[in-house]
């Protein structure tokens, strides 16, 4: 069993992170892969929420991924089908604390059998850790600045 738990506080709020990660096509920005909207979310829900589905590519790998619930307090999705890895759910659950938000992100599935588990492992915290840098810098750089008199 694949497990990845990472977690990285970023200095907006859970309405703003939530905006932005679900501006699928955008998500270059952050991750080492393209994302190519297949499917809109279903009806009633927001923008790249439930029900969206998208095309990702990353790795030498195209695969989707369906967002199977999005609020402001994270977002799920899972890989639709069984590769690169089977049986694959993503968590990224949003925390307040103070004026930033707590991003923890979880991954678990089923590393494919032609490679090790924990080299799939390695590869993908390596992107994840990247990407939660690049979206705390993103954050940071984007601050309004603080007016003193």
């Amino acid at each position: 069993m694949l497990v990845i738990d990472l977690a990285k506080e970023v200095s907006t709020n859970p309405q703003t992170l939530l905006e932005t990660l679900l501006e699928h096509e955008q998500l270059s920005r952050f991750f080492n892969a393209s994302f190519t909207v297949e499917r809109q979310s279903d009806e009633g829900e927001i923008a790249g929420g439930k029900g969206c589905r998208r095309q990702v590519t990353t790795m030498g790998q195209t695969f989707s991924e369906e967002i199977l619930k999005a609020d402001l307090s994270g977002i799920t999705y899972r890989i639709v089908g069984s590769k690169p890895i089977k049986h694959h759910l993503g968590r990224i659950v949003f925390e307040t604390t103070g004026d930033t938000t707590l991003i923890s992100y979880h991954i678990k599935g089923i590393a494919p059998n032609h490679l090790p588990t924990f080299l799939v492992k390695f590869l993908i915290q390596r992107d994840i850790k990247s990407a939660l840098k690049k979206l705390a810098f993103h954050f940071e750089k984007n601050k309004a600045p603080v007016l003193t008199t």
